[in-house]
């Protein structure tokens, strides 16, 4: 299991707000909207994190290009 994995292993199917070098995880919500707003009670600003959304581990996702 890769660092990654075991930092966004209890975060899937949500939003993390990740610190820029990827080893911190600030904080995290079911949707963008609530992330966002925990992040500003935290005081952390855009160029302190990077949102994302976890992926369901054991899923695979492909996106499909018409």
């Amino acid at each position: 299991m890769t660092k990654a994995t075991k930092l966004l292993l209890p975060y899937e199917n949500k939003w993390v707000a990740l610190s820029k070098k990827g080893t911190k995880v600030f904080a995290s919500a079911k949707s963008i909207d609530i992330l966002s707003k925990k992040l500003e009670t935290l005081k952390v600003t855009k160029d302190m994190a990077t949102m994302a959304w976890v992926f369901p581990f054991e899923s695979s996702f492909a996106p499909f290009n018409a």
